[in-house]
C-alpha cells in the first residue's frame, strides 16, 4: 500500500496488474483507479515512450513484469521464420543469460567468437600463394563463425547483389578470390573465444568438429542424390549449430559458473533455436537457415515440396551420429521423412557408404589445407 512506481523507472519491462488496486497518473489527466478485475489490467499499464506516467497502490497489489527486449525477440523470430513460436520454460540462469544475448542483438553487436587457434590455422593458410578459390571454400568451412561474417561481409559490399549469395562460393565469385583472402584474413583473429573453462573449450572444440563433419556431409548428401545446391548445402550444415557459439561466448563473458555438461547442456537445449535464429538474421543470411537451426534435429520433420536446406541437413545430422555411434533416439533410417523425399534410386546403405567416403574426402581436405595432421 502506497508504494510507487514510474515509467521513467520502469520502461525497460511490460507492467501488469495481477491482484489488487493501483491509482494510474498521467500528465495533465485526472488519476484512474485500476483494478486487477478490469479489462485495463490485461494490457501494459505503463504506455512504451512514455516517461511521465505514475502507479500508486491503493491495497495490497501484485503485479507482474515482463521483459520488453525479451518480448519483442521472441515476436521478431516468430515473424521471421512464419512458424508457431514454441513456448520454451527457461530457469532464472537461461533468462538472465538469453537477456544478455538479446540485448546485443537488438543493439546490432550479437557475439559470434572463433577459436584462436583455428584462426591462426586460417590466416597460415591463406599465405599460400597458390590458394584456388575451391580451396579457400573449404578453408572458411573450417570455422562457422568466420563463413557467417563473410558472407555478411559479400553482400554489404554487395547490397544490390545480396540474394544472390547463398553460400562461401558464391561469396568468393562476388568479392573475387584476392579480395576474398584480405577479408578472411582480416576476420581470422578479429574475435577470438577466449575461456578458462575447460568445460567450454572442450564443448566449442567438439561443436567445431561437428559442424565441419555436418557440413561436409550435407555437401556430399546433395551431391550423391543430385539435389538441390550443393555449396549451400555445405553452408546449412556447417550453420546448423551457429547459435551454440554465441551461447558459449556469452556464457564466458557474463561470468555464468556451470559446473556440470549436464547443466550446460541443458541451457544449450533450451536456447540453441532462439539463439540461433538471432545469428541468422544478424549476419543477413538465407532465410531457409532458420528451419535449419529449428529443426535440425527433428527426425520426424516434413514439409510439402521439394528436398530443401533443413531436409539435407537432418539426414546429415543421422549420419554423423551412425558415424560416431551414437545412435541413441535415432529413428529407423528407412522412415525419416528427410530421406524419403531424396528419392534414392540404389539401397540406403550403399547411398550412405558413397556419402561417408566423399565427406571423409571433404574433411581430409580442409585438414591437409589447415595442416592439422
Amino acid at each position: 500500500l502506497g508504494d510507487e512506481l514510474s515509467s521513467n523507472e520502469e520502461h525497460r519491462w511490460f507492467i501488469y496488474l495481477i491482484e489488487g488496486k493501483l491509482d494510474l497518473l498521467e500528465i495533465d489527466k485526472p488519476s484512474v483507479l485500476l483494478q486487477s478485475t478490469d479489462n485495463r489490467a490485461l494490457h501494459p499499464l505503463f504506455i512504451e515512450g512514455e516517461y511521465k506516467t505514475r502507479l500508486i497502490a491503493q491495497a495490497n497489489s501484485v503485479v507482474l513484469r515482463f521483459d520488453r527486449q525479451l518480448f519483442n525477440t521472441l515476436m521478431d523470430k516468430e515473424v521471421i521464420t512464419s512458424e508457431e513460436l514454441e513456448t520454451v520454460e527457461m530457469d532464472e540462469v537461461e533468462g538472465s543469460l538469453f537477456n544478455e544475448i538479446m540485448h546485443d542483438f537488438n543493439l546490432g553487436q550479437l557475439k559470434l567468437p572463433s577459436l584462436p587457434d583455428v584462426a591462426e590455422k586460417i590466416k597460415k593458410a591463406l599465405d599460400s600463394t597458390d590458394i584456388s578459390a575451391e580451396d579457400l571454400v573449404r578453408i572458411i568451412s573450417s570455422d562457422p563463425a568466420v563463413a557467417a561474417r563473410f558472407i555478411k561481409k559479400a553482400k554489404g559490399n554487395h547490397a544490390n547483389m545480396a540474394s544472390s549469395v547463398c553460400s562461401i562460393a558464391s561469396s568468393i565469385e562476388l568479392l573475387g578470390l584476392y579480395t576474398s583472402k584480405k577479408i578472411v584474413s582480416a576476420m581470422a583473429e578479429k574475435e577470438p573465444f577466449i575461456t578458462q573453462s575447460s568445460l567450454l573449450d572442450q564443448r566449442m572444440r567438439a561443436l567445431y568438429d561437428q559442424s565441419v563433419d555436418t557440413a561436409a556431409l550435407s555437401l556430399s548428401i546433395s551431391r550423391e542424390s543430385d539435389t538441390t545446391t550443393p555449396d549451400h548445402m555445405m553452408l546449412a550444415g556447417l550453420l546448423s549449430e551457429i547459435g551454440v557459439i554465441s551461447i558459449l561466448s556469452y556464457i564466458e563473458s557474463t561470468g555464468m559458473n556451470i559446473d556440470t555438461e549436464i547443466e550446460l547442456e541443458q541451457i544449450i537445449c533450451h536456447l540453441r533455436s532462439a539463439v540461433g535464429s538471432m545469428v541468422i538474421k544478424h549476419f543477413g543470411l538465407s532465410t531457409d537457415l532458420f528451419s535449419v537451426v529449428d529443426n535440425f534435429e527433428s527426425w520426424e520433420h516434413q514439409d510439402e515440396g521439394e528436398v530443401d536446406a533443413c531436409d539435407i541437413v537432418i539426414i546429415a545430422q543421422i549420419y554423423h551420429r551412425l558415424k560416431h555411434h551414437q545412435v541413441h533416439g535415432l529413428p529407423k533410417i528407412n522412415e525419416v521423412p528427410a530421406l524419403k523425399k531424396l528419392c534414392i534410386k540404389e539401397d540406403n546403405a550403399e547411398f550412405a557408404k558413397h556419402v561417408f567416403q566423399q565427406a571423409h574426402e571433404e574433411v581430409s581436405s580442409i585438414v591437409k589445407l589447415l595442416n592439422m595432421c
